[in-house]
């Protein structure tokens, strides 16, 4: 990782997939979906940073599920490494 990568905290992480959601700051997505959507992507446990290409990863999960992808559904998608870059 280069010394110019995005570097979020685990809160900033959780702020930004909870207002993707449409979530109030007053009521965000339960911190425990980051340790369970980190262990499903393979990161390290108890990660407190995300660079870009793991917020990637994760915003493409959390939008799996805001859209009502299911666990099975998303663990299929993720046998393509690129499953989670935009078509762009």
């Amino acid at each position: 990782m280069s010394s110019s990568s995005l570097l979020l905290s685990r809160k900033d992480a959780l702020h930004i997939l909870s207002e993707e959601r449409g979530r109030s700051p007053a009521h965000p997505l339960d911190p425990s979906l980051i340790s369970k959507w980190c262990a499903d992507l393979g990161f390290a446990s108890g990660l407190q940073e995300f660079d870009e290409a793991q917020m990637a990863q994760l915003r493409a999960m959390n939008q799996h599920y805001f859209q009502g992808g299911s666990r099975i559904e998303l663990l299929e998608k993720m046998r393509n490494p690129k499953w989670y870059q935009s078509p762009n």
